[in-house]
Formats: C-alpha cells, sequence, structure tokens
C-alpha cells in the first residue's frame, strides 16, 4: 500500500523535477543571451551542450535520492517535504558548480544563478500545488482505511496513516470486549464482527489488523468475512522492539524469516559519500602537497623521530587500520605516563613547540585524508577509537562502528576536547541516529569553523 503509493509518487516527482531541470537550464541560457550586459552578445557562448543536459539531470536525481527527497512525498507535512527538498536542491547546486568548474569552465557564473534559483521556484510550486490540490481538489480518490485494534499499537499506526497524503483514516474496529481501548469512543465505528458490513458502508479499501491478541482462526475469520470485498487487507504486528534494526523477510522453504541487520545509511548514502570522500581527499592531497613538506621539514628539526605518528585504530565493523598523523608528541611519550582514557590536557608536557601549533591548527590530521583516500576513514564520521577503549565498549556504545570512522564528527564541533571523553560516545549516537548527508555537510561546515577558532584543540 505505501510501498506502492510512494513509488508511484516518487517516479511522479523524480520525472516532474527533471522536466524542471532541463527547463530552468533552457530558460537561464534564453535569458542570459537577452540580456543586454554592454557588450554584444555571442549566442554560441551562452549555448548549453546536450551532454550537460544530461549530466545535471544525473545530478540531481542523484542527491535527491541520497536525500530521500521521494521518499517524503506521502507525507501531508508540507514544511518537512519542502525543507528537505531545499536541503538537496542546495547539495546538488554545490556539486553542479564544482562539476562545471572542472569540466565546463565557459558555463556563465550568472547564468549558474539563474538556473539554480529557477529550479528551486519551479519545483517548490510544483509541491505547493500537488499539496493544495490533494487537499482541496481530489479529496475523494483518498483511499479510505480502516485499523482493527484499539490498544497503543493500533493508535500509533492511525497517527502514521493520518499523515499520508492519499490515505484517509475512517476509523478503528475493536475486537477483544474485554479490553479498555486507549481510544476515544468517537473514533471506534465497529466491532470485527460487523467489519464486513462496515467495509462496505463506509466504502473502505484498506484494513490494517494491528490487535495484538489476534490468532490463526481470528485472522482467518476476517479474511473470510472480507473475501468477496474489494478491499486489500494488512497485518501489522506489534514488534516495535525491532525498530531500531532495518528487518528484511526471507523465504526459507516457505518459512518466513526475520532477518535483522541494522543499517544507518542507504546504498545511495554510502555511494555519495564515498565520492565525496573520495574527490575532497584527492583534492585537499594534490593541493596541500607543498604544506606536508614544510611540516615535515619543521618536525625534523623540532625534535629527533619520524615524521608521521602511526597507532592501530578500530574502524567500521570493527576492523583495525593504521591511523596516520604529523608526530606532534617526543618519541615514546606515550610510554611515560600511565596510560587512561582522559589524559589528554591543556598543558601536557610530552608534546613537542611544533606539535603544540599542529595541534591548535589541526594539521597534525591531515595525513588523514590518506586513510580517507584508502577507504580506512570517512571525511565525517565517528572518531576512530583505540582497540583498548572499544573494548571496553557496551553493545549499544559499539553501535558506533556501523558507521565509516571520520576525520571530524559531530562531537568535534560541539566541543572538540573541551568536552569530557565520556560524552564522545553519546555525540557519536546522536549522529548515527540522525544521520543524513545534510547533516555531514552541517558538520564539515561548523569544522572549518571550530578549526579557524582554535576552540578546544590541543
Amino acid at each position: 500500500m505505501l510501498d506502492s503509493l510512494n513509488i508511484r509518487l516518487g517516479a511522479r516527482f523524480a520525472l516532474a523535477d527533471a522536466f524542471f531541470i532541463v527547463l530552468s537550464l533552457y530558460i537561464s541560457s534564453v535569458i542570459r543571451m537577452s540580456l543586454d550586459l554592454g557588450h554584444e552578445a555571442m549566442p554560441e557562448v551562452f549555448e548549453i551542450p546536450r551532454l550537460l543536459y544530461i549530466v545535471t539531470v544525473i545530478v540531481w536525481h542523484t542527491v535527491f535520492q541520497t536525500f530521500n527527497v521521494y521518499s517524503l512525498m506521502y507525507s501531508k507535512i508540507l514544511t518537512r517535504s519542502l525543507r528537505r527538498m531545499v536541503q538537496a536542491h542546495m547539495m546538488a547546486s554545490l556539486t553542479f558548480l564544482g562539476v562545471l568548474y572542472i569540466v565546463y569552465r565557459d558555463f556563465s557564473r550568472i547564468q549558474s544563478v539563474y538556473f539554480i534559483v529557477l529550479a528551486l521556484v519551479l519545483m517548490t510550486i510544483h509541491r505547493l500545488y500537488y499539496f493544495w490540490g490533494f487537499t482541496h481538489v481530489a479529496p475523494k480518490r483518498l483511499h479510505n482505511v480502516v485499523i482493527v485494534g484499539t490498544d497503543e499499537h493500533a493508535k500509533r499506526i492511525g497517527s502514521i496513516v493520518a499523515r499520508i497524503t492519499g490515505l484517509k483514516l475512517v476509523g478503528f474496529v475493536r475486537h477483544n470486549d474485554d479490553y479498555d481501548p486507549v481510544l476515544k469512543s468517537a473514533e471506534i465505528i465497529g466491532h470485527a464482527d460487523e467489519l464486513a458490513s462496515l467495509v462496505s458502508e463506509h466504502a473502505i479499501d484498506e484494513v490494517i489488523i494491528c490487535d495484538r491478541s489476534h490468532d490463526r482462526e481470528y485472522l482467518h475469520g476476517i479474511s473470510d468475512q472480507l473475501s468477496a470485498l474489494p478491499v486489500n487487507v494488512r497485518l501489522s504486528p506489534d514488534y516495535s522492539d525491532l525498530a531500531y534494526f532495518l528487518v528484511g523477510i526471507e523465504n526459507l522453504e516457505g518459512m518466513p524469516l526475520i532477518n535483522l541487520r541494522y543499517q544507518v545509511m542507504t546504498p545511495w548514502q554510502r555511494i555519495t559519500k564515498r565520492a565525496v570522500d573520495v574527490f575532497v581527499a584527492l583534492l585537499v592531497l594534490v593541493l596541500s602537497w607543498p604544506l606536508f613538506i614544510g611540516i615535515a621539514i619543521a618536525i625534523k628539526r623540532d625534535s629527533p623521530g619520524p615524521i608521521f605518528f602511526r597507532q592501530q585504530r578500530v574502524g567500521e565493523r570493527g576492523k583495525l587500520f593504521t591511523i596516520y598523523k604529523f608526530r606532534s608528541m617526543y618519541v615514546d611519550a606515550e610510554r611515560q605516563i600511565t596510560y587512561t582514557p582522559t589524559y589528554k590536557q591543556a598543558e601536557d608536557p610530552r608534546v613537542t613547540r611544533v606539535g603544540r601549533f599542529l595541534r591548535r591548527t589541526s594539521l597534525d590530521e591531515l595525513p588523514q585524508f590518506l586513510n580517507v583516500l584508502m577507504g580506512h576513514m570517512s571525511l565525517v564520521g565517528p572518531r576512530p577509537e583505540l582497540p583498548d577503549i572499544a573494548a571496553q565498549y557496551t553493545a549499544s556504545q559499539r553501535k558506533r562502528f556501523e558507521v565509516p570512522q571520520g576525520l571530524t564528527g559531530w562531537w568535534q564541533v560541539s566541543g572538540r576536547a573541551d568536552l569530557p571523553m565520556y560524552h564522545n560516545t553519546e555525540y557519536d549516537l546522536y549522529y548515527i541516529n540522525n544521520y543524513s548527508l545534510w547533516l555531514d555537510v552541517r558538520i564539515l561546515l561548523r569544522t572549518l569553523s571550530v578549526v579557524f577558532r582554535g576552540t578546544g584543540a590541543y
């Protein structure tokens, strides 16, 4: 029901957005050519290659899919749908400008602005029209839904159905007379014994069974009642404890198996995240090689020892890898103290003079872009932990290893080293539970601000 509805609406909006992208590109070129900018216009300069139309549509579609823009098409909450679309549009615009800078520098900057603004306006108007149409024009085309059950689970399912564009919650049907319902009597339209007549009377299209007390005979009874009626029957078991997992149903010789696998990121999000990681890491490493040489010379002149500091860390899914940093401490500094997870301090005597500067400016982390390029780390994510500390984690804390470990993360931009060490995991879990590519962008922008201020770095 919801999957098919979401697929239809998502496909419709994806096609419409592709049309608006192409239209906006074309109109932006027409506007650019028609403007009198004080010099003779050259139409060939403003002509857009056909390949650029295709690339632009692919960029927008990929980013919108990554941001799950089309999975929210069934939501009745207009502001949430628009907010997600605007966020994705901003990211797609940045990607588009980056592509232009690399492969097509002749594209006018003012034309880029026209295109980005016009595309945003058209897609916004389309969504406003869609929501207005469902609210005022097409209420008769809504699918009527009735829920069998009157407990908390049924109430929760009802609240979700009420938010779905294209569905109308008619009411609830009571089954167990001995059970005290949590719903108001006005919301209960009848008893399960009279479900067939209720379906006909209210022109019900969907029946969702949420009653916990159901058994095989009970389900067969409802199925027999409704077998002659053109109505879909769905079962919503109360497996609220499984909400933590991404649940998959598998078939074993005709027997259903529930596969519990935790997945924070969708495949599209992983692909996009990795593509951004590789692009940024390559760009930084290519541009910063003179800085690498200067820092290496400074480290060698300041104190004896290697240029790079290497250490084993725990990566995604608990895999160990070697992390790289510019050495900021004297050789064997870690052996000079009794190790505790909270030994990090502002005036650490083990840190060299150059090391203090590197830490304050976060330049000691620069070699970790090699780790990002090799796939050991990502730009954003929980900081990779030491094996000894990771071994002490509880089961819930180990959830932080379900995503790529990052060069920067939510707790770094929320206070960096100024925060107590035990807060790290709490901030990492917040990042995981609220993951989105837009959150990655926010963290990267806040990281730049924190680095420039030198807040909490030592």
